[in-house]
């Protein structure tokens, strides 16, 4: 796996865990560490290999163990539980819509969408007014494309 491939991993943690409503610190520390990985000028399995973590901006002892386990096996087992978390039905949707996760997975839950229909539909039948900001901006990209 190359750092881009393994970076990606990251930022669809992250991404999974913005739409969950689960703590933003998490998905700022994924994302930091997919940057870095992007960013890197060697192999992350050889830095990894190497113990040489100091490399990698954000590598706490978590996210340690995690790319350990990529480097060895090719998978992020975190990932793969997220992948069946209920709201993974709306992660396809994000660049689709080109929204942010955590706005449209708010809006999800607020209205207790099943899936990225059922949200647009009631959406339609919602007040915008009763929005703000980026909320607001994330329905109506959601309604504008329906």
């Amino acid at each position: 796996m190359n750092n881009s491939e393994a970076a990606e991993l990251f930022l669809e943690l992250a991404d999974l865990i913005d739409l969950a409503g689960e703590l933003p610190f998490k998905a700022s520390s994924y994302r930091k560490v997919a940057v870095s990985l992007q960013n890197l000028d060697e192999p992350f399995e050889t830095v990894v290999k190497e113990n040489r973590f100091d490399k990698i901006a954000g590598a706490g002892r978590a996210i340690k163990e995690k790319l350990k386990t990529i480097a060895e096996t090719g998978m992020l087992p975190s990932l793969e539980k997220w992948r069946k978390h209920e709201m993974y039905s709306f992660y396809p949707w994000l660049s689709v819509y080109n929204v942010n996760p955590r706005q449209l997975g708010m809006l999800a839950r607020k209205l207790e969408a099943t899936d990225i229909k059922d949200l647009q539909q009631k959406l339609k039948g919602y007040d915008l007014q009763k929005l703000v900001g980026k909320s607001k901006q994330t329905a109506r990209a959601l309604l504008n494309n329906v």
